[in-house]
């Protein structure tokens, strides 16, 4: 199947691994440890590895859903569930994409007011931040993925974290398989938000040269992000206690501390000001995914779309005052984010599968 988009729009089939892994791998990653190990310890790489592994399943879904129908999740939701239907579970995505944006933007502020600028306003960082996203989204998905492009160069500061190896107690890493499946699965469960960003997959399908032949940079792209945050699963255990954990916010940009340059004082600081490089593209993304779909349904332009979908993210932003509430997103988010990978997506193929079947009794 060829790309339904113009191809001076589309993206050869590689660059598919640079979209998901900016995706998947965002400025949560800081925090992301400190729950599963409460709950599963030193063997909460084996909860990172199943999830990694069921996200290679749920991409395979998705790729048999969108090979047979040849088109996006939004034409499909129309196709399976009529008109009505599948125009409410486009605009549940709208909703979804901005709740991402809001919360990526808002974690990112937050991390810059706690460890470089305290007396920063949210509103005036919001503003500053979402100009560049329009400014990067009305350029367009090929101008989107270039920037993903660029926001490899974070790669250095995951690096950085092997420089502490001095403070590292291997002692934390045993006993093996000392906790329960139950904790084990409990800790997976968890880990379900970072991995997030496959679902991207569903919008930019048309945009993809040849798409079917990009499903092995998908699988290669969350084969990253796992041994990515397999690391950063490590990191955290030799460096600190699961009780230390409880009282660690951002526990990756704490490990930065013990990193020390004679010509860098304070590496935190450029760990939180590189978050830059992991929340952009989300942002990017996002936003260019919601509004696409009121492109579709409402049959608008994406640039006008654009700067009212901007102002919703910043209003939201604005209305997200401290950490406590950042919190209460994140856990919508991660009940959100579980029931559309584990249950959603497993439904519209076995309606696609069922479709199928009856198509060929017919």
């Amino acid at each position: 199947m060829k790309s339904t988009e113009h191809p001076r729009f589309t993206i050869s089939p590689y660059l598919v691994f640079v979209l998901i892994h900016s995706m998947q791998f965002g400025p949560e990653y800081l925090s992301m440890s400190n729950i599963p190990i409460q709950l599963a310890g030193q063997d909460t790489w084996i909860s990172i590895i199943l999830c990694g592994l069921s996200f290679h399943v749920i991409i395979w879904m998705m790729y048999r859903i969108l090979n047979r129908n040849e088109t996006d999740l939004i034409q499909i939701h129309q196709q399976f569930f009529g008109k009505l239907a599948g125009g409410g579970l486009n605009f549940i995505f709208i909703i979804y994409f901005l709740l991402i944006a809001s919360f990526q933007l808002r974690f990112f502020i937050e991390i810059i007011q706690v460890w470089l600028f305290k007396d920063l306003e949210t509103w005036s960082l919001a503003l500053v931040m979402l100009l560049l996203v329009y400014y990067i989204v009305a350029g367009g998905f090929r101008v989107i993925v270039g920037i993903c492009m660029f926001s490899l160069l974070r790669i250095v500061t995951i690096l950085a974290m092997f420089f502490p190896a001095d403070y590292f107690h291997f002692n934390n890493l045993i006993p093996l398989f000392d906790h329960s499946l139950s904790e084990i699965f409990k800790a997976g469960k968890e880990m379900t938000f970072p991995f997030l960003g496959v679902e991207m997959l569903f919008f930019c399908y048309t945009f993809i040269k040849t798409p079917q032949k990009s499903q092995k940079w998908a699988h290669f792209a969350n084969f990253i992000t796992t041994v990515s945050y397999l690391l950063v699963i490590f990191f955290s255990l030799l460096l600190f206690k699961p009780e230390q954990l409880s009282v660690e916010i951002w526990s990756q940009l704490t490990k930065y501390k013990f990193i020390q340059f004679p010509f860098i004082e304070r590496f935190d600081y450029i760990g939180a000001a590189a978050q830059l490089l992991w929340v952009v593209p989300i942002l990017c993304f996002c936003i260019w995914a919601a509004s696409r779909v009121c492109k579709l349904m409402f049959t608008v332009k994406q640039r006008r779309a654009l700067p009212i979908l901007l102002i919703l993210v910043f209003v939201a932003v604005c209305f997200i005052p401290d950490h406590s509430h950042i919190e209460v997103v994140q856990k919508i988010l991660y009940d959100i984010g579980f029931y559309l990978i584990y249950a959603y997506i497993p439904f519209v193929f076995l309606v696609d599968v069922i479709r199928m079947k009856v198509r060929r009794t017919v």
